[in-house]
């Protein structure tokens, strides 16, 4: 439980604009005075679930990684919005020949699995998609971390 004398770990560098990004967007969504009936409630939920993922991609960079730009693309469509990024440089790297050009079709399975599950992953190869999967569950692991302690902050003592 989060308490005044026990400090937020902070360990994640991106947790502190995370916090601010979401409870800034909280703050917005609650002067908009949308949610008054209980009807609404699954509006209200779907949009503080955008709100959490919004932030969390802006967090992390906005641009930087293919996850985060494309929950930024899917929130700008959902608010009928185009978003153009700028094109990031391509690195040129040697590739070395394989003995073989055909992959375990289990790994492939396993891979395609993963690449409908990080936003954006549909075309990347499994290094990259690796890479991408780690950082997109480091920072899921944050959103949780932070929103828990919002939690604990809120409920009654």
């Amino acid at each position: 439980m989060a308490s005044a004398n026990k400090p937020i770990n902070t360990d994640v560098p991106e947790k502190d604009v995370f916090a601010l990004h979401f409870l800034q967007s909280l703050s917005n969504l609650r002067r908009q005075n949308t949610f008054n009936s209980p009807e609404k409630t699954n509006d209200r939920v779907k949009k503080i679930k955008k709100v959490a993922y919004v932030s969390m991609a802006r967090a992390a960079g906005g641009t930087n990684r293919l996850w985060s730009r494309a929950l930024l693309r899917r929130a700008a469509k959902e608010n009928n919005k185009v978003v153009r990024f700028p094109r990031r440089k391509k690195r040129v790297t040697c590739l070395r020949r394989r003995r073989s050009n055909r992959r375990d079709p289990v790994e492939e399975e396993e891979a395609e699995r993963l690449r409908n599950l990080v936003p954006g992953g549909g075309g990347m190869e499994i290094s990259k998609l690796m890479e991408e999967t780690a950082h997109y569950i480091k920072c899921l692991s944050m959103q949780v971390k932070v929103m828990q302690c919002l939690v604990d902050g809120l409920a009654p003592k």
